[in-house]
């Protein structure tokens, strides 16, 4: 599929930055167009980060697993982490269970039991661990018979683009030129220091909003409006 840089190309070819027999850029440090460029990156990355946080991308789902180590109690998660898919759960495989998250999370172990940190058996629930990065903490801290146990969990994968060849997270072109009329708008409202809460109200962004939205949705959409009589 397409590259950042074929991103950029085509939302700066919308908004006439470059035209005609103009050349595509070859690279992000072009400096004929040096601050639109930058400004074009911003732009995708910003409307890559609204329809990521609407969980409207399916397929950034991926799996990842920790090895249990006797004594730890917590784990990072996978660099490229962003939230669990669907209800969050580890799952062991050898005893073929999931673990849940505990409700109310550490700040309820620090009052119902004052030897969590330390508290050894199987780990029956897992919560966050705030850190500076994504990790989490297991209750019971696992014991000597869980080192090297294996535990899998689901979940949303990093979609950021950075460098000019990673590529945009789309599966067809319907989807990609969707995405980069409705980025090409948002650039506008950044080029002319328009409040960008104001694109709910552009007609052009919701139109291609709609159509990337009805590209993605795994279903297709219902013919039939009303109440069904029978």
């Amino acid at each position: 599929m397409a590259s950042f840089l074929n991103g950029v190309n085509r939302l700066l070819r919308i908004n006439n930055i470059i035209k005609g027999d103009d050349d595509n850029i070859t690279t992000f440090d072009d400096t004929q167009h040096a601050s639109d460029i930058e400004l074009a990156q911003l732009a995708i990355q910003d409307e890559l980060g609204e329809i990521v946080s609407e969980r409207l991308i399916p397929y950034e789902k991926t799996s990842d697993s920790i090895s249990l180590v006797t004594g730890t109690r917590t784990y990072s998660l996978a660099s490229d982490f962003v939230r669990f898919f669907g209800y969050g759960t580890f799952y062991d495989a050898t005893e073929n269970v999931r673990i849940f998250q505990l409700k109310g999370g550490e700040e309820v172990l620090q009052v119902t039991d004052y030897s969590y940190t330390t508290s050894q058996g199987y780990p029956n629930w897992w919560y966050w661990d705030n850190t500076t990065t994504k990790s989490v903490g297991f209750y019971l801290v696992p014991s000597a018979s869980l080192n090297g146990r294996s535990l899998s969990y689901d979940y949303e994968a990093s979609v950021d683009v950075t460098t000019e060849t990673d590529t945009l997270p789309f599966h067809n072109n319907e989807e990609y030129y969707a995405f980069i009329a409705m980025a090409a708008r948002r650039f506008r409202f950044m080029l002319t220091d328009q409040e960008q809460g104001l694109l709910t109200q552009d007609a052009t962004y919701n139109n291609a909003k709609a159509r990337l939205y009805n590209f993605i949705r795994p279903t297709n959409p219902s013919q039939f409006y009303g109440f069904s009589y029978r």
